[in-house]
């Protein structure tokens, strides 16, 4: 338990330092070793839920560098991750919806200075945030 902790906030630590970018063919590679890529994809996952999986690897065999995992985690959120746009915080908005800090921002401030968002039409009340592109990512979000 106590090396699983350190696992996760060394990849935590790793991934706040901002140095990884999307790779799907380290994610091929490290991950693809065991099992087809599309079967860890085939759900989405909050940073969290990531983390916990590639944690989970770790201890089942999977060999890889912590900096190869940070750059995986980070693809991984950034491709198949989940935000929840009433909790999370402006930087995990914008990282798995492809927003800027700005837009991620303003839908914080409207959460907290008007109201939750109950169902996916509620974010084109966001002053700054275009709805088209939110639709993108649609079913990134949840409520």
């Amino acid at each position: 338990m106590r090396a699983r902790m350190r696992r996760v906030w060394i990849l935590v630590a790793l991934a706040a330092a901002g140095g990884a970018q999307e790779s799907p063919a380290l994610f091929q590679r490290v991950c693809g070793t065991c099992h087809k890529p599309e079967r860890a994809v085939s759900t989405r996952r909050t940073r969290q839920q990531w983390e916990e999986t590639i944690d989970l690897m770790v201890e089942k065999g999977m060999k890889s560098s912590d900096e190869e995992l940070t750059k995986v985690l980070d693809y991984l959120v950034g491709q198949y991750g989940r935000v929840n746009v009433n909790t999370a915080a402006a930087g995990d908005i914008a990282e798995v919806l492809g927003l800027t800090a700005k837009e991620a921002e303003a839908i914080v401030k409207y959460r907290k200075d008007a109201a939750r968002f109950e169902e996916f039409d509620d974010l084109g009340k966001v002053p700054g945030v275009d709805l088209k592109k939110l639709e993108k990512r649609r079913e990134a979000i949840s409520f």
